[in-house]
This record gives C-alpha cells, structure tokens and sequence, in this order.
C-alpha cells in the first residue's frame, strides 16, 4: 500500500496500520497497530491514578522485559473498571496479535481509550486483527493517528530528524487526547517510535525528561485520565554504536525527543474539548520548583481564568486570585502579572503590580485575549525558579460533548 511516510511510520523499520473494528461505530477506524521489523528497547511512563485499565496492569508486566514488537491501541472503549474479564480481553488481544506476527505474545503492548466500565467488543476485535495485520505499511502512520481518536477534533502526529555524530536518526510519534486531561506522567495515549541505537537505561531516562517537561506541563480540565501511557520504542537501525544515558550524543537525542514531544503536548491543550485558544501560563521567579508549578497548575486549571478568555474578558482580578489560591506563600506587593501577545513580536499589557488591578485599556486587553494563543506570565520575584504550563480555555462546547460523553 502507498502512503506518505509520517508520524511513528517515519524512523526506519516502523509500520502501522488503522481499521475500523465496530468498537466505536462503524465507518470510523478505530484500532491501530504499531510494528517493529526488528525487536525494540520499549520503555514507558504510566498513569499514576490509582484506578487503571487492564492494558494498563498487562503494560507494566511486559515493560519490565524492556523490549516490544508492536503496539497495539482501540479508541472508544477504555477497558478501565472491567474486572477480571477485562484483564483477560487485554491478554487475548496481545496473544493473537503475536501469533499473527509471529512474535512473542510478551513483545505486544496494549492500549485502550474510551468510555470506562464497558467489556471490549472482542468478537468484533478479534475478526478485525488478520485484516489490521494484513494492512501494516510505511504510509500508516496517519492510520494510527486516527484510529486513537475519540473527542478529538484532529489528529496529532509529530516528528524529528536529527543528526548524532555521522548517523542521521528519526523520531515519530502520534497522540490522542481532548479531555479527561491533567497528566501527573504522561499523557492519554502517546506512542513515540525512533531508529535510534539506544540502551534501555537512555531511552527511560530521555523518556522521563521529556514527560517532565512536556506532557506533564499540560491540563484542560484538572482529570487525570485510568488509561494515560506514553511508550518510546527504539529499534536501533539507524546503526552505530549504543547511545548510553550520558554524553552530547544523548543530550541532542533527549532535546530532539522533547521538541517532538512539545509539539504533541501544545497540540492536545490547543485540542481541548470545546476549547478555541491555547492558553500558556509561565511562572518565572518561584522559590523552588514545585512552587511554581503549584502556581501555574492552579492558574491554568482555574474555571474563571478559563471563561475569562473565552469570553474575552479582561478581569485580570481572576488572575491574582487563582495566584493566591494555590497554597504557596505570595508577597502580593512583589506579584508582577502580565498578559502578553501569543504572536511573535506582539505586545502585553501588566495587569497587576504592588498589589493592585492596574488600569488598563480594555480594548487591548479584549484583543489579546481573543488571540488564538493567550500568554500569561507570573512574576512571584521569591527566588529564581520557573516553569510553564499549557491549557484551553472553558466553553459551552466543554460541558456538551462530557454531559452525553457515554451515550
């Protein structure tokens, strides 16, 4: 099958493939599957909600081997809170796609997103996977992307070229994720493929600093999600010596996955459920690290700052009030806030210094908050650590799609 090389599909000896199983409703694909020709080093960061789905038990049985085949993922149904049969559903399915792979049963992976505490629709699964199988190519990375999707409104593939030392090595990924979305490790569902010779202990460590970095630098809605994984599978043909978890080789390859993985992190915030602007939340100047991100986590996740900008409407108090709420001590005569344009070279305005609402000219601050990316900078001025932090803003259309989500 022809197709156009991107997204997992674009480091070399990667295939994939996406068909409609009926798990959602018919006409949508909505299982997918990643190949590696080759055996891969495969490491992960998973949920940290004490409630998971049965992929997610079978997943960290089979990451403790640190080496897969294949990935395989269905959307419309979570397979979360389904007992002991749901666990058994996720083990089928990872048996019989290896034997129609002709790999071990422990090399394939498994993923599920969806409605939470339904059984999966296995007769349908399993009449779909010979034709799944029999569709793997190099133009099916799109196919994946899609097939994971479900209130998403686009899908969301990214990718990297990067040169190490005389080898040029490439890095895909796709992702899915709308709502239900506060990652305290990764995000809903990312899949991350390279043909970069790493070992098992650089691929988890360039794996961690990305996920810090990124994935767990998002949030819509505050939820943090049974299903959440993020899987980076390196099958090491772009040849060369190993790439050990130290050294400038492996700082160009943890900068390059982090990019990749920035790109999916703004695409699933800017992708929220009804949301119609990114929104970027920086604190610059907290005491320590886990300040500032109390701070920019309780701001971006506050419902008046979220309406604010869908409305469009400069109540910059909101702002100050979310910063004060967040559990850490704030001077509020030394608070600096700024709501800056989204474009590049674009202005801002400071709302708030010394302790008061500054006034300002409400039409700019109409303006920049329409912008399809709003930029809200923290200044604590209590030390010298900072982070960032990206959401959406709150719509009716939020509210919409989660109040008939199951039905």
């Amino acid at each position: 099958m022809a197709g156009r090389r991107s997204g997992v599909t674009l480091p070399e000896g990667f295939l994939a493939a996406g068909v409609d199983a009926g798990v959602k409703r018919f006409g949508r694909k909505d299982i997918g599957l990643i190949y590696s020709t080759v055996p891969a080093v495969a490491v992960g960061v998973l949920t940290t909600n004490r409630i998971v789905a049965a992929p997610v038990v079978l997943m960290r049985e089979q990451l403790r081997g640190g080496e897969a085949r294949a990935i395989i993922a269905n959307s419309g149904n979570a397979n979360c809170c389904t007992g002991a049969g749901g666990l058994r559903d996720a083990r089928e399915t990872a048996r019989e796609v290896a034997k129609l792979l002709r790999v071990p049963e422990r090399q394939v992976l498994v993923a599920s997103t969806g409605v939470i505490g339904r059984r999966l629709p296995m007769p349908r699964i399993l009449r779909s996977l010979p034709l799944l199988v029999g569709s793997l190519h190099r133009g099916g990375g799109a196919d994946v992307a899609h097939a994971i999707m479900t209130t998403d409104t686009v899908s969301k593939e990214a990718s990297a070229v990067v040169r190490l030392g005389r080898r040029v090595i490439r890095i895909g990924a796709v992702a899915k994720g709308s709502g239900m979305v506060q990652p305290h490790m990764a995000t809903m569902l990312a899949f991350i493929t390279t043909d970069a010779p790493l070992t098992r202990q650089a691929a988890q460590r360039a794996l961690r600093l990305a996920v810090d970095r990124t994935f767990n630098r998002i949030t819509v809605d505050g939820d943090t999600s049974t299903n959440d994984a993020v899987i980076l599978m390196a099958n090491g043909l772009a040849g060369g010596a190993k790439v050990g978890a130290s050294g400038s080789v492996f700082e160009r390859f943890a900068q390059a996955l982090e990019t990749v993985c920035r790109q999916l992190a703004q695409m699933i915030a800017r992708d929220g459920e009804g949301a119609t602007r990114l929104i970027e939340v920086a604190v610059e100047g907290a005491r320590t690290p886990q300040e500032a991100d109390r701070v920019a986590r309780r701001v971006a996740n506050s419902p008046l700052v979220k309406t604010m900008v869908t409305g469009g409407d400069p109540n910059w108090g909101r702002l100050a009030a979310a910063v004060g709420s967040s559990d850490v001590p704030v001077d509020p005569e030394r608070l600096v806030i700024r709501c800056e344009s989204g474009r590049r070279g674009g202005d801002g305005l400071a709302v708030f210094r010394r302790g008061m609402v500054l006034p300002t000219d409400r039409s700019i601050g109409r303006r920049l908050l329409q912008e399809t990316v709003v930029r809200f900078r923290i200044q604590l001025r209590a030390g010298r650590c900072e982070t960032v932090m990206w959401t959406c803003d709150l719509t009716e259309g939020y509210i919409r799609i989660n109040a008939k989500y199951s039905t």
